[in-house]
């Protein structure tokens, strides 16, 4: 039992990572000691169907809860102070900056690593340019094609180490309606009952983006087992190139997250720029940073810690 708790509280951080923009839940889960394991028992499933069970049904309880926990109160978080949690996502990627450089240097260093580096960069930042061109930083509308990438970027988050993922959805503008997507049924729900609806009424009002969380979904489980097979063999075979490619693309992201925000703010007619504001998100990006930096310090010395005991 105390097992099983412990793995449903390593699938409760890991599915926090996945929805916050800024963690990465891969990472956490590298950190903890479950990245392996988890691949080869999902991708090796059926090879030991009842240990593999065993070992996946208690992180999948977890994750469930700190995804869904979190998606909740994000999605009020956006709805009153956007900007002010965008300044604690981008701290959180700066100070997980360290942990994947590490992790590039893992195996080793090449001359030639950075040059992947700037190639990810390159093309990260002109994807962030073009969708503000396209754009201009204002949320968009989501459709069943664009409810099913985004699952599936979600899922990515989970399942690569060392970035965040779920970031890009900040990027392409649809992080908050994608939230929205899973957080309305019960809103929807109780502003029927409210308004007079019966209870079929009010079922019906809630499963209004009932179809868009099933492309949700869909893209989520749709993109597991091959991200995780290429994942796998990229980072098996090319581990120096493939990380540095993944540390450009974060430091590109987090560029252009906030040039994206800029853009927003200087778009809305209601904003009004104030130096206490500045100094507020600036504060809250340190914070954030600060907090990114302990919990990866923590996870390793934890993981140092489990591997003397085991060695006693």
């Amino acid at each position: 039992m105390k097992d099983f708790l412990k793995k449903v509280l390593a699938g409760f951080v890991i599915g926090v990572g996945a929805i916050i923009p800024g963690f990465s839940g891969g990472i956490l889960a590298v950190s903890m000691g479950l990245y392996k394991p988890t691949v080869d028992a999902i991708t090796g499933f059926f090879k030991a169907p009842k240990k593999n069970f065993k070992f996946l049904f208690p992180l999948a309880i977890g994750g469930a809860i700190g995804f869904i926990l979190f998606m909740f109160l994000l999605d009020r978080l956006f709805e009153d102070f956007r900007t002010a949690v965008i300044a604690v996502f981008v701290g959180l990627v700066i100070g997980s900056c360290p942990a994947l450089m590490r992790e590039c240097l893992e195996k080793g260093y090449k001359k030639s690593y950075p040059v992947w580096s700037v190639m990810g960069f390159v093309l990260a930042f002109t994807l962030v340019i073009l969708g503000l061109v396209t754009n201009a930083g204002a949320p968009r509308e989501l459709t069943p094609m664009l409810c099913m990438i985004s699952g599936a970027i979600i899922m990515s988050g989970v399942l690569l180490p060392g970035v965040s993922i779920s970031f890009v959805l900040l990027i392409l503008g649809v992080y908050e309606n994608f939230l929205a997507v899973f957080t309305a049924p019960p809103k929807l729900f109780f502003a029927a009952r409210a308004a007079g609806e019966g209870l079929w009424g009010s079922v019906k009002a809630g499963l209004a983006t009932a179809p868009f969380m099933l492309w949700g979904l869909l893209g989520m489980v749709l993109i597991a087992v091959p991200v995780l097979l290429l994942v796998r063999k990229v980072i098996d075979r090319h581990h120096g190139p493939a990380y540095f490619t993944i540390f450009g693309v974060v430091i590109a992201t987090t560029i252009g997250c906030m040039l994206q925000e800029t853009v927003s703010l200087a778009n809305d007619p209601d904003f009004v720029f104030v130096w206490w504001k500045a100094l507020i998100w600036a504060a809250l990006l340190a914070a954030g940073a600060l907090f990114s930096l302990l919990t990866e310090k923590f996870m390793r010395y934890n993981e140092k810690e489990e591997i003397t005991a085991e060695g006693q």
